[in-house]
């Protein structure tokens, strides 16, 4: 009886272990600098509108954190060390031209941006 109950109790934790597993990669690929899976939470990644890469939040901090021991006033794109535009106008013309090169990631991007541009005007209501 207690070796039934103990295999219960593992297959449980099994079970477990299998449903909330994280992927071993995720849909948005990897980060390119640390090269880890970017996390599907949206809010723990970031696009540099400079080279549309995809780059994790760690990699970001670690950039600013490097920047700021070299006593480094402007803040640089940690993949392709652009400097970061200092107003909404100067970045939105730089993903602009990322989107006119054809890149997929700004492709992508900027039909987020109209999907939920649509979304908010069209009032959708959940309840």
């Amino acid at each position: 009886h207690q070796h039934e109950l103990l295999c219960k109790e593992r297959a449980v934790e099994l079970r477990d272990e299998i449903l909330f597993r994280q992927p071993e990669r995720s849909s948005l690929g990897d980060c390119p600098i640390c090269l880890l899976p970017l996390q599907l939470d949206t809010d723990k990644s970031m696009m540099m509108g400079c080279c549309s890469k995809m780059i994790c939040n760690g990699c970001d901090y670690a950039n600013k954190m490097r920047e700021f021991a070299e006593n480094n006033l402007r803040h640089k794109s940690p993949f392709c060390r652009d400097p970061i535009p200092n107003s909404e106008a100067k970045a939105e013309a730089k993903f602009i031209q990322r989107v006119e090169a054809n890149d997929p990631l700004a492709i992508r991007e900027m039909g987020v941006r109209q999907y939920n541009a649509m979304m908010g005007t069209m009032g959708v209501h959940l309840s």
